[in-house]
């Protein structure tokens, strides 16, 4: 009888130590990817059934809003729950040097050292974290790229995947020898190399020199006039040359995959990274399947931003040529991790969390004409566009069977800077500033929206407020009074007629300062976003005691908050961050 006992309270205890495990974390983050190009938000042309799932077996939300429109800036508010303002991660407007986002693995710039993300807070909860695909947050490196640790510094215990973004300049081959005569420094540096050449040939003729003099005079002038060809051709401004360097050094110098903090491809091979990014977090889940901890994992995609590759087997699938292709292989790449997720037995006890780290590039299209930017449905405007609905309404879903329900739909405004309070609470875990000591003295944007998640209904009836920065510079306010979603705009880009994009080119994008941004400070536009969700009609009359009350308010809530929030320096807004630093460039020694 004692051992029926016995048996009968292992088996208990037993339950209860699975029932009390922490929830596993699996978040899909997509880059660049518009929420019009999803089948559960409204596409009927781009087949995306595994992302459609997980909409339908969760909550899918509507009104899901990221803190930037720049993937830098995004990223970091998404993992810290606060504004990128506040640790200067954000472009200014800089006299000698602006950047909307973070070029080069060598770039000083990044996210604070003091900053605390959610893999640090679950780090600190006795999680397993890791991060496979794009990181975009600095790399850290140190003297000679000897270690460049990046995420290794945030809280991801292990690292595999892209230092920096997915550029277009990483696909084809540039040209290394390159002589442009038409180039006054070329010019010099070739009459400087024929006067050198010249004056060695005479000196050794009338035997000024001797012949281990005249080797190593030729062969320190070779490389000195060579380190000014160098430097002339690829690592300054000429007609050849982008963002500092030229297309080749660019290349050269960031298509890098890195496993922790070494490189282990140069340059990445774009085809089959896909499948080799979910290889990854599937070998991940495998391994911490069994483990008595909890994981947090981040599969960050390389999809859908530029340049538009595909494995040669879904390739030309979709209607919609490559950018089609490239969000069907996304897709197929969620369904293969969700799959593993369900095979290891992990699927009712992991929140699953999908979204875009921003709209939709608009402007984006190949040489050929063929467009290869993003669709962000009827919502106006895109990527680098802060205060527009295009660039910053994305994607928002949760998963957790048995705990988040199925198949609801919510429209209350939420944000990526949620993420963080949210995943805490759904846990069963204390506040950050608890859970972190170093956190106390970070006062976070984000709310906990799992009572929302959980029972559809906000746990504070208080009105909630939203900042939209472009750049630095505060474009747009956000109010959702429950009754009403009150959005002001400060600021807005100069779109080319007729369109709500600025050009056509992979690197075509709105300014977020300047001549080509209408100042509407004087006289902002309201509306109200419950009746009017697409800014289809003319905004609310600023001779309506509804405009007068409710702009009021918001340019008062501003006021408050730009008194009480002291805001640093802009990171990328000086050359001495933003440029390419060669003495920590990192090498790859196993490729």
């Amino acid at each position: 009888m004692m051992r029926v006992f016995a048996w009968i309270w292992l088996v208990c205890a037993a339950a209860v130590s699975v029932s009390a495990k922490r929830p596993n974390v699996l978040l899909f983050l997509a880059d660049d990817l518009g929420i019009g190009d999803l089948g559960c938000y409204g596409n009927t042309t781009i087949k995306t059934p595994h992302i459609d799932r997980l909409a339908s077996d969760g909550v899918r939300l509507t009104h899901h809003l990221a803190a930037a429109a720049m993937c830098t800036p995004s990223r970091a508010a998404l993992l810290t729950a606060r504004y990128p303002v506040r640790y200067g991660l954000e472009g200014g407007p800089a006299e000698d040097y602006l950047l909307p986002a973070l070029l080069h693995i060598t770039s000083q710039s990044g996210l604070s050292a003091d900053e605390i993300t959610i893999a640090s807070a679950l780090t600190a909860a006795n999680y397993t974290t890791g991060l496979v695909g794009k990181w975009h947050l600095g790399m850290n490196c140190t003297l000679f790229g000897r270690s460049c640790p990046g995420p290794l510094n945030y809280g991801f215990q292990s690292f595999y995947g892209i230092p920096v973004t997915l550029f277009q300049e990483f696909r084809g081959l540039h040209a290394f020898w390159k002589f442009p005569l038409h180039d006054r420094r070329f010019q010099g540096l070739a009459v400087a190399w024929m006067t050198a050449m010249v004056s060695l040939f005479l000196a050794r003729r009338r035997k000024v020199l001797g012949s281990c003099t005249g080797v190593l005079l030729l062969m320190a002038t070779h490389l000195l006039l060579g380190g000014f060809w160098f430097t002339f051709a690829h690592y300054s401004k000429n007609s050849e040359t982008r963002w500092g360097v030229s297309l080749w050094l660019f290349k050269y110098a960031n298509s890098r995959l890195f496993r922790n903090d070494q490189v282990v491809e140069a340059p990445i091979e774009l085809d089959g990274l896909s499948q080799r990014l979910v290889e990854e977090s599937r070998r991940f889940l495998e391994a911490h399947a069994r483990d008595e901890k909890p994981f947090f994992l981040m599969h960050s995609f390389g999809h859908v931003h530029t340049p538009m590759f595909s494995a040669p087997h879904m390739a030309g699938r979709s209607k919609h040529g490559s950018y089609g292709d490239n969000v069907e292989e996304m897709d197929d790449s969620v369904g293969k991790v969700l799959a593993t997720l369900a095979e290891l037995g992990l699927e009712d006890n992991t929140v699953v969390y999908f979204t875009s780290d921003q709209g939709g590039h608009l402007e984006a299209v190949e040489d050929t004409g063929e467009r290869i930017g993003g669709h962000n449905g009827r919502f106006k405007g895109g990527k680098r566009q802060g205060g527009s609905e295009g660039g910053i309404r994305v994607p928002g879903i949760f998963r957790w069977p048995g705990h988040i329900p199925r198949g609801v739909t919510l429209d209350t405004p939420t944000s990526h800077m949620d993420l963080m309070p949210t995943l805490l609470s759904l846990a069963g875990l204390p506040r950050v500033h608890t859970l972190v000591p170093q956190a106390m003295d970070k006062e976070l944007d984000g709310e906990d929206i799992s009572e929302l998640l959980l029972k559809g209904a906000k746990g504070s009836k208080t009105p909630r407020l939203f900042l939209h920065h472009c750049g630095t510079s505060l474009h747009a306010v956000r109010m959702d009074t429950g009754d009403h979603v009150y959005k002001m705009h400060l600021a807005k880009p100069k779109w080319w007629k007729g369109s709500t994009q600025c050009g056509w080119h992979h690197l075509a994008l709105c300014d977020c300062h300047g001549p080509n941004v209408t100042d509407l400070s004087s006289q902002p536009e309201l509306y109200d976003l419950l009746s009017d969700p697409y800014e289809d009609y003319p905004p609310i009359s600023p001779d309506s005691s509804e405009y007068k009350s409710v702009v009021h308010d918001l340019k008062e809530y501003v006021r408050q908050w730009k008194e009480r929030v002291t805001l640093p320096p802009s990171q990328l807004s000086t050359s001495a961050n933003a440029l390419w630093k060669p003495f920590y460039q990192p090498h790859c020694h196993t490729c």
